[in-house]
């Protein structure tokens, strides 16, 4: 029962974008007393009971590699990805100035969502990411939502360059406690310059072609997130056939409490470099747009497992405890994100008088994807 208990907890973390188990080598030491021939029996107990009990915590936690590269990695990716938070790329063009708000969420998937595909098995979405982890021990998958975002424009046509757009970003969110057990913080910080090319054209201001557009920027991501999972409490009768042991130190259980911990560190930065344009019918607008997102940065990701040793029921008048014993697991890594990162952009929107509003979508070459709600007010 315990092992499909983390199996379960295992395919939940995943989902939630922080995977809990690796293949973890479990260092020990047994719990030790002193106290002649009682304390002999006891210790050769104890050890027993002891091995046992990591046996057990071996099913609950093994099997799985302790650097997950692909996870690690991924991380960095999805950060990339949703480091476009308020993004005006299908705005451009207003004479002034703009604000915008919104929220991005960028993905990094290990199958094609559309085909629900891995390898040359058709899987369903289940199947196809736990196959993949199951087989490899690995898995590219992680998400970053950036829940608040928000971007100042300025038109610089009349003091340094016409057509030149510059902007700066800024997203921060501090949640401690999102759930139980798990805290997420992540802060965004970044310069964007766009150049319109072409100029807007417009038929008898019903269709309106918003020109042609290209566009760089610099923007750095900082992501750290934490989760700690109690799991379930491992006990082992002590094995006192003796007489006199049993008579003396009574019927004592060995308890261990294990603790998982997860630390994610992600530090990114991001170099977009994008061609786009956008088509407003009436106040519906319609964005398309090529590009490349430059990442450089790293993702560090620590595990830990440490547990409470205790022996219920036993008779300490006769023996005394020299060694607490421990039991613990340290593993991880450090990956960088992937360098060139390849992206389609579309969205669709509604600009009403000054307010736009706007659903940005990027399709990003190998599985990654941003969607995002940015509203604002062009003037």
């Amino acid at each position: 029962m315990k092992s499909n208990k983390i199996n379960v907890l295992c395919f939940f973390l995943i989902l939630a974008g922080t995977l809990s188990v690796f293949a973890l080598d479990v260092e020990s030491e047994a719990p030790y007393y002193s106290g002649g021939l009682v304390a002999d029996a006891l210790n050769l107990s104890i050890k027993n009971a002891f091995d046992d009990a990591l046996g057990q915590l071996d099913s609950m936690i093994g099997g799985i590699n302790s650097k997950p590269e692909d996870f690690i990695r991924s991380w960095g990716n999805s950060a990339i990805f949703a480091s476009h938070g308020a993004t005006q790329r299908a705005y451009g063009g207003y004479k002034l100035l703009s604000i915008t708000a919104g929220s991005m969420l960028g993905l990094q998937l290990p199958i094609d969502p559309l085909t629900l595909k891995y390898g040359s098995g058709s899987l369903d979405e289940l199947g196809a990411i736990i196959e993949k982890l199951n087989n490899e021990g690995d898995i590219e998958l992680s998400f970053s939502p950036q829940l608040i975002n928000v971007q100042f424009g300025l038109n610089t046509s009349k003091f340094l360059l016409n057509n030149l757009y510059l902007g700066i970003r800024f997203g921060t969110i501090k949640l401690d406690n999102l759930i139980d057990g798990f805290s997420f913080n992540s802060f965004t910080l970044g310069l964007t310059a766009n150049y319109q090319l072409l100029e807007p054209k417009s038929a008898a201001k019903l269709l309106v072609w918003r020109g042609l557009n290209v566009g760089a920027g610099f923007v750095y991501h900082n992501t750290t997130l934490g989760y700690t999972y109690i799991l379930d409490t491992i006990e082992e009768n002590l094995d006192l056939t003796s007489d006199s042991t049993m008579n003396v130190l009574g019927s004592p259980v060995l308890k261990i409490d294990p603790k998982l911990f997860l630390d994610m560190k992600i530090n990114t930065v991001t170099i977009p470099l994008e061609i786009t344009t956008a088509v407003q019918l009436l106040s519906l607008n319609l964005a398309l747009g090529v590009g490349v997102d430059l990442g450089f940065g790293s993702s560090n990701l620590k595990i830990g497992l440490d547990g409470d040793i205790t022996i219920d029921g036993l008779n300490e008048n006769h023996v005394t405890r020299e060694k607490d014993g421990y039991v613990s697991v340290s593993a991880g890594g450090e990956m960088t994100p992937r360098f060139f990162n390849f992206k389609f952009m579309t969205g669709i929107g509604f600009i009403i008088g000054p307010v736009i509003v706007d659903i940005p979508i990027t399709f990003y070459v190998g599985n990654g994807y941003n969607i995002g709600f940015t509203f604002g007010v062009v003037l």
